[in-house]
């Protein structure tokens, strides 16, 4: 039986077929009974470019398959997040706060980076946003990341730790700090302490807000 099988093999080896065909016809068999069967049969090189166009081509269904996969997923899982997120906004659609600060998010917040980023200079607009947030996504302080960004004469202003201080987020969740370049040497402004970006990590109240934008939209159109 062993024999046959061997024969079988190489004759089918010897017709261009690749290790994984092979096995497809003859049944299980080692990877070492095989390539030592195997071994003396040289392929011409339309065989060899034949094995290789299948093996690129498999390939590349495989990565298409991955990618439809994952898109599936990142779907589905989309969707299980706005559907919760429906019901939150029935729930407090009549609540100040929560109308506040959906639309200063929808004013104010980025759009672009499917994450939750907020950037203001006004301390107040910060603390609102920072409210909705431990409100109606119920985050914890030292789940809000923050960097600052302000002009390159205020490096020496130490103004991380007043927005530290007054917003109430740790210095350890802060970015380093964006300098931008200033024609001016002296500050015109004494009350700017630059603009603060707070941002929450993964995407899940990005699409939430999206979902509370279209309901919102919804109600009022």
């Amino acid at each position: 039986m062993k024999l046959e099988l061997k024969q079988r093999a190489i004759q089918l080896r010897r017709d261009g077929k690749s290790y994984s065909e092979i096995l497809s016809v003859i049944g299980p068999v080692s990877k070492g009974s095989l390539s030592n069967w195997l071994k003396p049969i040289k392929l011409t090189a339309d065989q060899k470019n034949r094995i290789l166009n299948n093996i690129n081509n498999g390939r590349e269904i495989g990565r298409q398959k991955g990618g439809w996969t994952n898109k599936k997923k990142r779907e589905e899982r989309i969707q299980a997040i706005q559907n919760r997120a429906s019901m939150v906004f029935k729930k407090n659609m009549r609540h100040p706060l929560f109308l506040g600060g959906l639309l200063l998010y929808l004013a104010e917040g980025s759009k672009k980076m499917e994450r939750f980023q907020f950037m203001n200079s006004d301390i107040n607009l910060i603390k609102i946003m920072l409210e909705w947030i431990y409100i109606f996504e119920n985050l914890k302080k030292n789940q809000i990341h923050a960097r600052l960004y302000t002009h390159k004469i205020y490096y020496k202003k130490n103004y991380e730790s007043f927005w530290s201080k007054n917003v109430c987020i740790p210095l350890k969740n802060f970015s380093k700090t964006i300098y931008k370049p200033s024609v001016h040497k002296v500050k015109k402004n004494p009350h700017y302490k630059g603009c603060l970006r707070i941002e929450v990590s993964g995407s899940e109240l990005y699409w939430k807000i999206m979902k509370w934008r279209d309901m919102l939209y919804q109600n009022l159109l």
